[in-house]
C-alpha cells in the first residue's frame, strides 16, 4: 500500500486590477428615476396581491364563523323538534301591551 503525502498548496495572491463595485450601487442614482423602477413596480404589484389575498382569507374566515354558527342553531332547533318540545322557537315581541290600560 502506498501513502502519497498531500502538501497544503501556498498561499497564492492574486495579482488582478481591484474589484469596483457599479456605478448603481454607489448612490449616483438620482431618486426620480429610483421611485420608477421595475423593481418598485413590481413591490406595488406584489403588495396589492398580498392586500387582496388577506381580504379573501379574512373573508372566508368570517363566512366560515357565520356558517359554524347557523349549523349550530339549526342543529339545537332540529334536537328540540325531534324530542316533542313546542317552545322550541321563542317569539320576541316586538310590542308588548303595557299591563295597565287607563
Amino acid at each position: 500500500m502506498n501513502v502519497i503525502p498531500f502538501k497544503p498548496p501556498r498561499f497564492r495572491r492574486r495579482v488582478g486590477p481591484p474589484i469596483v463595485p457599479p456605478a448603481l450601487l454607489s448612490g449616483g442614482v438620482p431618486p426620480s428615476s429610483r421611485a420608477l423602477s421595475a423593481d418598485d413596480e413590481e413591490d406595488r404589484l406584489r403588495m396589492r396581491q398580498n392586500l387582496a389575498a388577506m381580504a379573501a382569507i379574512v373573508t372566508i374566515v368570517l363566512l366560515g364563523g357565520w356558517l359554524i354558527d347557523s349549523l349550530r342553531h339549526y342543529s339545537r332547533l332540529q334536537m328540540c323538534i325531534e324530542a316533542g318540545h313546542r317552545n322550541c322557537i321563542p317569539i320576541e315581541a316586538k310590542h308588548q301591551p303595557s299591563p295597565y290600560r287607563g
